[in-house]
């Protein structure tokens, strides 16, 4: 047998990322689905759709909130045209 010490079952490591520079802007992306007519956001996709902007899926790269926003449209053609990507900037 090994000496090696490996870590207990079902242990979780931390993983470590550098730190980033102070004034450095995170941008994100969320998918949302708006009013016909006033154009404004009525609800934002988690998992499903909810009114709480809290709970709204957060997406790191645009081509991937694009994606998901392009699997609604298609499940969904009659929303098609109200469904949309908004970019989120926010501050460290």
């Amino acid at each position: 047998m090994d000496d090696q010490k490996s870590p207990p079952h079902g242990s979780v490591r931390r993983i470590e990322t550098p730190p980033r520079s102070k004034g450095c802007a995170v941008t994100t992306y969320l998918v949302t689905l708006r009013d016909r007519e006033t154009q404004t956001v009525v609800g934002y996709y988690d998992g499903a759709w909810t009114t709480d902007r809290r709970r709204a899926l957060t997406l790191g790269r645009r081509e991937a909130a694009e994606a998901q926003a392009a699997r609604l449209r298609d499940r969904c053609p009659r929303n098609a045209d109200v469904i949309t990507v908004e970019e989120m900037a926010a501050a460290d």
